[in-house]
């Protein structure tokens, strides 16, 4: 038996084992719903929608934005017209937050310049995560920037270019430094809020046009910026009030608004007699809550980001349009004081323009805690009924081959394809009901390969000497093949499954169990069997 400790199979299966076993131990096994509860969604649409093809899209896309393996047990469905329940396996504070952060949003993205759209979400085709390509995360200062690069539809990329050509002022030129351009500022925003007035008390328009002027670096907004250019590109009205009373002047310029813009966006903090103003002209009253160091109007008008345009994608080196080449591939950029912060920044804004938009608007969000419907405990006795299964199953395989040597290896390998698997899927997944048949499946399907390499190593011992490899090769010929087999009965489940919830993680939990089989454990046993029998 020594040379089994020298021997790669089995090395390899103990490191990954080792490995499992320390990553368990340390991260624990995240519980999905089922057993360890999570949180539920009410989701409430500003207007019904009856159409199920719309339906079928409002749920995948808020499903995408939850996220898109389908292994953090999401279920994610339609009550009534007007109202979607979502719920989502995970009850962390500031995770939770974020979430409904990200479900708040329709999603709608604009690119505006001069008051004019630029591009918008739709005219996004693809966004690069490769770092020759932009994307990436840098030390700058005592921050991080982030960027996130981009690749326009044609037809877009042409009218960012008629948009954007020659944007620049030229404001200095020396020989040592060359020309020195001031250019326009692009503004990136994420539902903009369309059919909204702004209403804000003088003092708090005063803060946010000093906040604007001299910026906030640890946001990622770059000082110089004009509260007067963020709000006429929004084209959302916007009315400052004094002494928090609307003027006669106001009232009557808000009451000629009203059937175009029927919501009034004012912050939180605002004076009660204002509110009440607008609700008596007949507005809905949208409170925007006010965020420490950051302009009201950032977070009021929607504001994504603001950048300034470059000479070189303003193309100042060509003197008309004409010689202008239309600019497909860009980048958004922004800055946070750790690099957590930047890439969960970063991941908001991919989660948003990935999923798309939804077609319409969220009206408002309630969220609550659930109860695991089956409880920790059901995990754990889901667990001592699989391991007397795999001792069942040992008692048969000493009663077909009279060898404990050989009905024991089977089921310690059994385990360990368990732990390994666990481990792996732990790294992507929360385990819900999904999750645990498709390791019960996975490892169904070892002990029948374990099986057939067993029979075919004994068939080898009566046949003519030096066959124990060619029966090997055979034995693992016909375990590649059915595996080869059900893990192509998975892919199209995890490759179109959006939608299918628990099935998808089902199907990616079978797919990662039957690959730890054949590459890692299979071999492994096959090893152990073949010195176990030439031993016999």
């Amino acid at each position: 038996m020594a040379e089994l400790y020298k021997n790669w199979k089995i090395v390899l299966m103990v490191v990954f084992l080792l490995g499992s076993l320390a990553l368990i131990g340390f991260r624990g096994i995240p519980l999905g719903i089922d057993f360890k509860g999570g949180t539920l969604f009410q989701i409430e649409l500003a207007e019904p929608i009856t159409n199920l093809d719309d339906r079928a899209r409002v749920v995948q896309t808020i499903q995408q934005r939850l996220d898109w393996t389908g292994l953090r047990d999401i279920s994610v469905n339609f009550f009534g017209d007007e109202f979607v329940i979502a719920q989502v396996a995970e009850s962390d504070i500031e995770t939770v937050e974020r979430i409904e952060s990200l479900l708040k949003k329709q999603g709608v993205f604009e690119a505006i310049i001069d008051g004019q759209l630029i591009f918008s979400g739709e005219d996004i085709i693809e966004m690069p995560k490769d770092p020759t390509k932009g994307y990436s995360l840098y030390q700058e200062g005592t921050g991080v920037r982030w960027v996130l690069p981009f690749v326009l539809k044609s037809t877009a990329a042409v009218r960012f270019t008629d948009l954007t050509f020659h944007k620049c002022e030229l404001t200095s030129y020396s020989p040592e430094t060359g020309m020195d351009y001031e250019c326009e500022k692009t503004y990136f925003f994420i539902d903009r809020p369309k059919e909204s007035v702004l209403v804000m008390p003088d003092l708090l328009f005063f803060s946010d046009e000093q906040l604007l002027l001299q910026g906030v670096p640890t946001e990622g907004l770059a000082p110089g910026v004009r509260i007067e250019e963020l709000i006429s590109n929004s084209a959302v009205p916007n009315f400052v009030v004094e002494d928090n009373s609307l003027t006669a002047e106001q009232l009557s310029e808000l009451e000629a608004l009203l059937s175009e813009k029927p919501v009034a966006i004012v912050p939180e903090t605002v004076n009660e007699s204002l509110k009440q103003q607008l609700i008596d002209i007949g507005f809905e009253v949208n409170s925007v809550p006010e965020k420490a160091g950051m302009p009201f109007v950032f977070d009021a008008l929607g504001m994504r980001s603001i950048i300034g345009l470059s000479e070189s994608v303003a193309q100042m080196d060509v003197s008309t349009i004409g010689e202008a080449k239309p600019m497909d591939k860009l980048q958004i950029f922004g800055y946070a004081d750790t690099r957590e912060a930047a890439t969960a920044r970063r991941a908001d804004l991919e989660i948003l323009l990935q999923s798309g938009s939804l077609s319409v608007s969220v009206k408002s969000i309630s969220k609550e805690t659930i109860s695991p419907l089956l409880g920790e405990n059901f995990l754990q006795n889901a667990g001592m009924i699989g391991l007397v299964a795999l001792l069942v199953v040992a008692l048969v395989l000493f009663i077909r081959y009279r060898m404990i040597k050989l009905a024991l290896p089977i089921v310690l390998i059994g385990i360990s394809e368990v732990l390994i698997t666990v481990a792996l899927v732990s790294l992507i997944s929360k385990f819900d009901l999904g999750a645990v048949a498709g390791i019960l499946a996975a490892v169904g399907t070892g002990v029948d390969h374990q099986i057939i390499i067993t029979d075919e190593l004994r068939r080898g011992l009566t046949e003519e000497a030096g066959s124990l490899v060619s029966r090997a090769k055979r034995a693992f010929f016909i375990i590649m093949a059915a595996a080869t087999t059900t893990i192509a009965t998975m892919l199209p489940i995890i490759l179109i499954g959006f939608g299918l919830g628990r099935l998808v993680g089902f199907a990616i939990t079978t797919t990662i169990g039957v690959l730890v089989g054949v590459l890692i454990t299979r071999p492994a046993f096959g090893e152990i069997a073949k010195v176990i029998l030439q031993k016999k």
